[in-house]
């Protein structure tokens, strides 16, 4: 019989082995935990390269001593109300992380570079995930600073699971390293084993994110890069708050005084999902991320129809469609009575069908309010204007009580430049002598225009628009006047260099001899973020549009090497 017997076992040790085989690994990426039905997430598909988050992370790096430096008198400051056991905490926490200036030393407490993360929501309930480089090393620098500030960090169990608990009774910060993941969210007081489970990770979703493909079709309908891409929806959040609230979320809604709409008013509900289907969800994705350049896209979702009368209401900035110009360029459309037009068509629609529901009763009285406002006549030249632009290529300030060196440009876009140059010299009459041309050609303005002491100034006119600049900058006018609006709706975009931030450094500077020691030394941390960033940053760009689809907003950053 013994034989039949081994036959049987080995056959079913076979069979389990064979199974176990045919199935796929569990995903341990933190996306695996995020629900389906989530109403928010951001989550990277991919971790970032190591080398890519060092570069990222340098100037912060060379800021570190300053940034602990500016904490740690914060910490000592008694307006914060902290406790001498809070002090003691935090104050060795810092002790522990000013020691780890780089990614090197982050490693030896068991962080990582290129980590996988995913920031969500179990209903309302934030909770972060991040993967750990070694989940042990981290126990143990945990270990080190309750060592160092004399104190225990709160523990709290659900079943045999240990976790971290600090807070007080309405909202408690859950810390706890499951597996090999950070886990960090909030638990309601009221919070059941089985939602401190859910939140912590110990029992996955029934229906998860990382099986549902929704981020990464989210990451090819906005073109993101496998590094983050995330969205707010508005709709299912409204969905969730627009029902009587149950269990964590009714408690979470409540410490936090999140609206909630009355039960069982069915008008209040359809109203507030009308607001939300007009403005669905708000995404974000990194469309690039290298070691020397970063774009990130966020994009308020609108009602196709609404979008279209927002982009054709906004129009385009001057110059939005051409090169940025000196060290900060801000650039915005002011189509003034198109944007007039177009609020008093809302305040119109408003009015014609208000809102039953009584909380939104603000609203409709907004609308009313607003269109009393604007519904007058806009007299010229405001009534003509349709953009600005401001160029700066240097700003100098030698010290108080005198004027900053600056050397610039000004452009004001206009259906009629020359009724506006009129209007200007009636306002200065030393301007009368001045004959200036359609012709983008710069002319000098008379030295006694103004009664304060001015850099040298000349203007110059186009059909659509008349600037001014400053000193050597009236050569670059014709170039700044003809520099074309962009084809879409590009309704804002700014510039800025490092160099913006060596100017804010010496301003700082300038400033800080008149003001008391104390208030000096935090300058003084100012002053050293403001030459690190200087050294660090090439450029950083933003751009506001108005699309078919939504507001968009582009902001690109590159760095020196």
């Amino acid at each position: 019989m013994r034989r039949p017997i081994r036959l049987t076992i080995a056959a079913a040790a076979a069979a389990a082995l064979l199974g176990a085989c045919g199935k796929p690994p569990q995903d341990n990426a933190p996306l695996a935990f995020v629900p389906a039905d989530t109403p928010y997430v951001y989550a990277n598909l991919q971790p970032v390269p190591a080398a890519t988050t060092e570069q990222w992370s340098k100037p912060l790096q060379e800021y570190w001593p300053s940034l602990f430096s500016m904490y740690q008198s914060m910490l000592q400051d008694p307006k914060l109300g902290l406790s001498d056991r809070t002090r003691r905490i935090a104050g060795a926490i810092m002790d522990e992380f000013k020691t780890h200036a780089d990614w090197q030393r982050l490693r030896q407490i068991g962080l990582k570079p290129d980590a996988r993360v995913a920031i969500y929501g179990v209903g309302l309930v934030p909770v972060l995930r991040l993967e750990l480089g070694d989940a042990a090393a981290l126990r143990a620098e945990i270990a080190r600073v309750e060592q160092a500030a004399g104190e225990k960090l709160p523990v709290a169990k659900v079943g045999d699971f240990s976790y971290w608990q600090v807070g007080g009774a309405g909202l408690a910060a859950a810390i706890a390293i499951e597996d090999t993941h950070l886990v960090v969210t909030m638990l309601p007081a009221n919070a059941s084993d089985g939602l401190k489970r859910t939140l912590l990770g110990l029992d996955r979703p029934a229906h998860g994110m990382a099986g549902s493909g929704a981020l990464e079709a989210l990451a090819r309908q906005y073109d993101f890069s496998p590094y983050g891409a995330g969205y707010l929806d508005l709709v299912r959040l409204v969905e969730r708050l627009s029902k009587p609230l149950e269990g964590s979320d009714a408690e979470f809604a409540r410490t936090l005084g999140l609206p909630a709409l009355p039960a069982n008013d069915e008008t209040c509900r359809r109203e507030y999902l009308e607001i939300a289907h007009a403005f669905p969800r708000l995404v974000v994705g990194a469309t690039e991320l290298s070691a020397q350049r970063m774009r990130i896209v966020s994009q308020l979702e609108m009602e196709a129809g609404l979008a279209g009368r927002v982009a054709a209401a906004a129009g385009a900035a001057p110059g939005s469609g051409g090169p940025v110009d000196g060290a900060a360029d801000f650039s915005v459309a002011l189509p003034v009575l198109r944007l007039k037009d177009f609020w008093i068509a809302q305040a119109d629609a408003a009015a014609a069908k208000p809102y039953a529901c009584a909380s939104l009763k603000a609203i409709n009285d907004g609308f009313a309010q607003a269109k009393a406002k604007l519904d007058v006549t806009v007299p010229p030249p405001f009534s003509d204007l349709t953009g600005l632009r401001v160029s700066l290529s240097k700003v100098d300030i030698a010290g108080p009580g005198t004027l900053p060196d600056v050397a610039g440009k000004l452009l004001l876009a206009t259906t009629n430049p020359a009724a506006t140059l009129a209007m200007a010299q009636l306002t200065l009459p030393a301007l009368q002598k001045v004959k200036v041309a359609a012709d983008g050609k710069p002319v000098a303005l008379p030295g006694d225009l103004l009664p304060m002491k001015l850099p040298a100034l000349s203007v110059a006119m186009s059909d659509k628009a008349i600037a001014l600049a400053s000193g050597a900058e009236a050569a670059s006018l014709p170039a700044f006047l003809a520099a074309p609006a962009a084809n879409d709706a590009t309704f804002l975009r700014v510039h800025v260099s490092g160099a913006v931030y060596g100017w804010m450094a010496r301003a700082f500077q300038a400033m800080k001899a008149n003001l008391p020691p104390a208030t000096q030394k935090s300058f003084d941390a100012q002053i050293t973020m403001f030459g690190v960033y200087e050294k660090w940053l090439r450029s950083n760009d933003f751009a506001l549009a108005a699309t078919p689809t939504g507001i968009r907003l582009q902001q690109t950053i590159e760095v020196n090497p």
